[in-house]
């Protein structure tokens, strides 16, 4: 039931540093410093671990293309979720013209689950990107107002002139796994002599801000990377090729979804049944959890949930340009696709009313997806070809659904208890006069108490459970009489 696409977005955006951004007050490296194929074409090996278990390698490599420069990098490493483990490789290819502008990038990412593949081509109005699973390919285009370059140009020009330590810069990154333009922020740390493949070396060492998730990156004089460190213990480290790829079948890696639950003083009794919940909640991500009233109460550190009620809801048609806009199709929710809107017409039949069109979506959604573990990117059409994965999958899929028989729906991220503790995951809000929780792994509308929700967004934004894994306490307060 764990958000994978945290996990597996934190891996991601630890081995691919080279998506393209746009610069922000930092001055672009002047041609005659690329002009050295020394300090431009680069052949570096990684060693990939988490919690200091040797999970995967990574390679990257920078050459001169007809224009400007290409950049590859490939990874592959393994994963632990709820007892399942399964291999993860990723490639992405990046293309730039004679200004360092870039032209056009390719993404795959391959899990036992499914194929994920992202291809951009960049034009300097717009980025369209062709994404997708399989032959279920949806296209997205992205308007620009500016070049977008490549954060490794960033990476080396700190290095090479000598950034004074607390110089802080900005870039626009946009990344292939959400489909959008999003702000990272690099500050300068200062000088370390650290251990390379080679022996000790002298590097700068930075810091990277980015989808609310902290990395460090240690960068020879060169601009070339030995490590990196990002959240829940993930690293990479320089090494030689035979010796990054080497001892990655040494042992089962860490089951991230268990290991990084959120833990509870106390128990819950028959959770999905709960009809009210009261948690003192503590932490450093404490603030991290919204009120969000009538369903989701927090004051004073003190988290109350209330089961909702369907008793007479307004009717479905007030809704608000804020609700509507949940109508829409949107990256990863096709809900406009022949083939998402036929399954939901064929599902709801001749049925009018609102409330049992959403019950008659949530239920089939159940009964026909199989519930497993899944690491990959999902939009609805590849779910609705596959009927299989997680609460990713069984989240994204309702919402396109519901979207497709015309109720407003929205993707949603938190915790839910099961048996030990909360753990990560994704459930939706249908807008049935007012919104109304539903989770289709349980078959619930409204969901039981146990949900705690943390964030609204379809997959582009689960990678931000990352601010709070780690970071909360949750003890269960007896509901006042």
């Amino acid at each position: 039931m764990a958000v994978l696409a945290v996990w597996i977005g934190l891996l991601v955006a630890l081995v691919q540093r080279q998506q393209p951004s746009a610069d922000g007050p930092v001055i672009a490296l002047e041609e005659n410093e690329l002009a050295d194929p020394g300090r431009v074409e680069r052949d570096e090996w990684f060693g990939i671990y988490q919690a200091d278990r040797k999970i995967g390698w990574a390679h990257r490599t920078t050459t001169r293309g007809p224009q400007g420069l290409v950049f590859r990098d490939d990874s592959s490493f393994r994963l632990a979720m709820l007892g399942s483990e399964q291999r993860v490789q990723t490639s992405l290819s990046a293309e730039t013209g004679s200004g360092h502008e870039l032209k056009g990038f390719r993404f795959r990412l391959v899990s036992p689950a499914a194929t994920f593949s992202a291809t951009g081509d960049v034009t300097p109005e717009r980025v369209v990107v062709e994404h997708g699973s399989g032959s279920e390919m949806s296209t997205l285009e992205i308007p620009l107002e500016e070049p977008i370059h490549l954060p490794s140009t960033l990476r080396s020009k700190l290095a090479l002139w000598e950034a004074e330590p607390g110089s802080r810069y900005t870039a626009t990154v946009f990344s292939p796994m959400t489909m959008r333009n999003e702000t990272m922020a690099v500050v300068v740390k200062g000088r370390e002599t650290i251990d390379g493949p080679a022996g000790p070396i002298e590097t700068v060492r930075i810091a990277e801000e980015h989808q609310g998730i902290s990395a460090s990156a240690w960068i020879a004089r060169d601009g070339s990377t030995i490590r990196e460190e990002a959240t829940l213990g993930f690293r990479m480290q320089r090494e030689r090729p035979e010796v990054a790829v080497s001892n990655v079948e040494g042992g089962a890696p860490v089951d991230l979804a268990i290991e990084n639950r959120i833990p509870l003083d106390g128990t819950i009794d028959a959770p999905r049944e709960a009809d009210r919940l009261r948690l003192a909640v503590s932490g450093e991500a404490a603030d991290r959890i919204p009120n969000d009233p009538p369903r989701q109460r927090l004051s004073g550190g003190i988290l109350e949930i209330r089961r909702e009620s369907l008793a007479a809801p307004a009717p479905v048609e007030h809704a608000t340009e804020l609700e509507a806009a949940y109508s829409e199709p949107s990256a990863f929710i096709e809900s406009e696709a022949p083939e998402i809107v036929a399954q939901a017409r064929e599902i709801i039949g001749d049925e009018t009313d609102p409330e049992r069109k959403a019950r008659r979506l949530v239920a089939w959604v159940e009964r026909t997806m199989t519930q497993e573990p899944s690491v990959t990117i999902p939009s609805a059409r590849a779910v609705l070809a596959s009927k299989r994965g997680d609460c990713n999958e069984h989240a994204v899929l309702l919402a396109a659904l519901a979207r497709a028989a015309g109720i407003p729906t929205r993707v949603v991220a938190g915790a839910v208890y099961a048996d030990d503790g909360f753990y990560y995951h994704a459930w939706n809000e249908l807008w049935l006069g007012r919104w109304v929780s539903a989770d289709a792994i349980f078959g619930q509308m409204p969901a039981d108490a146990t949900h705690v929700k943390f964030l609204e967004g379809g997959p582009e934004r689960h990678v931000e459970l990352a601010e709070i894994v780690g970071r909360l306490d949750f003890k269960k307060m007896e509901n006042p009489s």
